[in-house]
């Protein structure tokens, strides 16, 4: 059962480490401006956060059938000797360790990808107001003062 766990939180290390990975790629598409690959890597990063939550499902049920009444990691560390205690603690630390570093580098593309967002949607704007007509008093087709659309609409006539 203590190679099971043990197993299972290798494990979720060595997934932290490829989460950090694909963390940093999609930070170099989103500064590359790359959106297929941007949301190919962020499908890849869902797959692997719903594999990553699988494995801590698994491991719960590790620890419940080994300590019942073990609420946490530092529950099951407790009943084990300091020689069995002692690795699973240091890689405890370290998927710990790893997981708060994924967690800056992803708040670091949620923020790039809000600032491109709102990048775009005010670049639209602006270009929405460029081509809306500047007076209302302008001269339709007819040789009339046309109606006023604000909104934008197909230019019809002749040139």
């Amino acid at each position: 059962m203590l190679s099971r766990i043990k197993e299972n939180i290798h494990r979720q290390n060595k997934a932290m480490d490829f989460l950090h990975e694909l963390l940093e790629e999609e930070f170099s598409h989103l500064t590359g401006h790359d959106p297929q690959q941007v949301t190919s890597i962020e499908l890849s990063l869902q797959e692997l956060l719903r594999q990553i939550a699988m494995e801590r499902v698994y491991l719960r049920q590790l620890v419940t059938e080994m300590v019942p009444e073990a609420a946490n990691m530092a529950d099951l560390t407790a009943t084990l000797t300091p020689e069995e205690a002692a690795p699973i603690q240091e890689v405890l630390d370290e998927v710990d360790a790893k997981e708060q570093v994924c967690a800056v580098q992803a708040e670091k593309n949620a923020q790039l990808a809000v600032a491109l967002v709102e990048q775009s949607t005010s670049m639209l704007e602006f270009m929405h107001q460029q081509i809306q007509p500047k007076q209302e008093n302008t001269y339709g087709r007819s040789g009339r003062y046309s109606k006023h659309h604000p909104q934008a609409a197909l230019l019809k006539g002749r040139l």
